[in-house]
């Protein structure tokens, strides 16, 4: 009789952890699979990148950022996204997906951290325009209308060795 409730009871824990797994992340304009198993085809930003600069401007409200030591953007060549940054105590971890035709990246975040409030609630970042990208540099621009007005964000970065 106890090994039907032992038996019942891993059933049960193992249902519940298994649910909770996505296997599928749609960002609104960019198609994705499931990243932790397929590898993307547009490797270029694959790869750690130190935050040189971090331009930001809300409602003609500028604020300019310099990446401190471990301020970094990591992209995987499965798709998977990893930031953390000073300013704000920000922690990001997401999926990307880069769009070939309009030159852009966008990711949808899976658990995000500033000033140490975490949610895991998923958003879409607007997305990213890629004005420079090479094995060294990379730029990245975003204007985006937002209910505070335009949003305009310049983001340089170097490749970390």
């Amino acid at each position: 009789m106890k090994i039907i409730y032992k038996i019942s009871f891993i059933a049960a824990i193992s249902g519940v952890l298994f649910s909770c797994s996505k296997t599928k992340v749609t960002p609104n304009t960019i198609t994705r699979v499931d990243t932790s198993k397929t590898k993307i085809s547009d490797l270029r930003l694959v790869g750690n990148w130190s935050i040189v600069t971090d331009t930001i401007s809300i409602g003609n409200n500028n604020v300019m950022f310099h990446g401190t030591a471990g301020d970094y953007y990591k992209f995987t060549e499965y798709g998977n996204l990893y930031i953390s940054e000073t300013y704000g105590n920000l922690v990001d971890t997401a999926i990307y997906a880069i769009s070939s035709v309009s030159n852009q990246v966008g990711w949808v975040n899976l658990y995000t951290r500033i000033n140490g409030v975490a949610t895991n609630i998923e958003s879409t970042t607007p997305a990213y325009t890629i004005l420079t990208s090479d094995t060294a540099n990379l730029v990245l621009m975003q204007n985006a209308q937002t209910s505070q007005g335009v949003r305009y964000e310049k983001i340089t970065f170097k490749k970390m060795k």
